[in-house]
C-alpha cells in the first residue's frame, strides 16, 4: 500500500552539467504532474512528465528542476558579427556628430550581445537530468511506501473495530421483534383494549415488523465487505479507489441497519460504526 504524499531529491553531474531535481507529491483523485524549471530547461518537460507517470498512478506530483552549466560562469562566446556592426555604427555616429576619439576594445566588449554566456540547453543535458529525476522518484516512492505502511496499520485497526461492532449488533437484532411485541402489548393495555396474546392480528403485526426490520442480510454483506477490505490492504499496486468503494458500501449497510432498527443499543453501535467509517475515509483520501 502506498500513500500519495511524499518527497524525493536527486542530483547528477557531468563535466558540463549540474542537475538537481526535487519531487513533492500530495493527494489527488488522478495522476497529475506539475513541472517547474528554468526557462532554458522547459524543453525537458515531456520526458520528465512521461517518466513520472510511468511510476505514479495517483496524486499530484510537483517536479522542480534546476539545471546549470558547470562552466557557465567562466566560458563565454564572442560574437564577432555583433562586434563589427557595433563598431561600424559607432564610427558613423561619431562622424555624424563630429565627436573626437575612437571606439575602444572595452566599448566593444561592453556592447549588448557581443559577449554571451554559454547557453544551458542541449541534448547532452538530458542524461544528468534523467539520472537526477530517477533518484528523486526513488526517494519519493520510499517516503510514500513508509507512510503507506503506517496508513495500512491504522486501516486494519479500523476494520477490526467495524467487525467488532457488527458482531455486537447481531445479538440485538434477534430481539427486535420480541421488543416490538412487548411494546405493542403495553400500548394495547394502556388503550384499554382486550386482546389475547395469541391473537392473529397481533401475530401478523409482529411478523410484518420482524420482516421489515430484519438486518441479517445487511450484517452479512457488511462482514463480506470488511473481509474484502482487509484483503485489499494486503494487495500490491494502487488500491485506493477499491477501498473507497468498499467504505462507501459499508456506510450504506450500517445506515440501513440504523434505519431498520429502533433499539437504543443498535443505534449507539451504528453511530460508533459511522464515526469509524469517517476516520477510514480520511485515511483513504491519501491512499494511491
Amino acid at each position: 500500500m502506498t500513500s500519495m504524499t511524499g518527497h524525493g531529491r536527486g542530483e547528477a553531474r557531468t563535466k558540463v552539467w549540474s542537475a538537481v531535481v526535487e519531487c513533492h507529491s500530495v493527494n489527488r483523485k488522478t495522476a497529475e504532474v506539475v513541472f517547474h524549471a528554468d526557462r532554458d530547461a522547459t524543453w525537458l518537460e515531456p520526458s520528465v512528465r512521461e517518466k513520472v507517470l510511468e511510476r505514479i498512478s495517483r496524486g499530484r506530483v510537483q517536479v522542480n528542476l534546476h539545471l546549470e552549466r558547470a562552466d557557465a560562469g567562466t566560458k563565454n562566446f564572442f560574437d564577432e558579427k555583433r562586434a563589427a556592426v557595433f563598431v561600424e555604427q559607432a564610427r558613423k555616429l561619431q562622424k555624424k556628430l563630429g565627436l573626437e576619439g575612437g571606439v575602444t576594445l572595452a566599448d566593444v566588449l561592453s556592447a549588448p550581445g557581443v559577449m554571451r554566456a554559454a547557453e544551458p540547453g542541449g541534448d547532452d543535458a538530458r542524461d544528468p537530468v534523467m539520472k537526477a529525476l530517477e533518484e528523486a522518484i526513488r526517494g519519493l516512492e520510499s517516503t510514500r511506501n513508509r507512510e503507506g505502511a503506517a496508513l495500512k496499520k491504522a486501516l486494519l485497526r479500523s476494520a477490526e473495530k467495524l467487525e467488532s461492532l457488527a458482531k455486537k449488533i447481531a445479538p440485538h437484532a434477534g430481539r427486535v421483534a420480541q421488543l416490538h411485541r412487548e411494546a405493542l402489548h403495553k400500548r394495547i393495555e394502556r388503550a384499554g383494549i382486550s386482546l389475547q396474546p395469541d391473537d392473529a392480528r397481533l401475530a401478523s403485526e409482529v411478523a410484518f415488523f420482524a420482516e421489515r426490520c430484519d438486518i441479517t442480510e445487511e450484517l452479512e454483506r457488511a462482514a463480506s465487505h470488511i473481509a474484502q477490505f482487509r484483503d485489499k490492504l494486503d494487495s500490491k499496486g494502487p488500491v485506493g479507489r477499491t477501498l473507497e468503494f468498499l467504505a462507501q458500501e459499508l456506510g450504506r449497510e450500517f445506515n440501513t441497519v440504523g434505519s431498520k432498527s429502533s433499539t437504543t443499543a443498535i443505534a449507539r453501535l451504528v453511530i460508533e460504526a459511522k464515526a469509524e467509517l469517517d476516520r477510514i475515509r480520511e485515511q483513504l483520501a491519501n491512499i494511491e
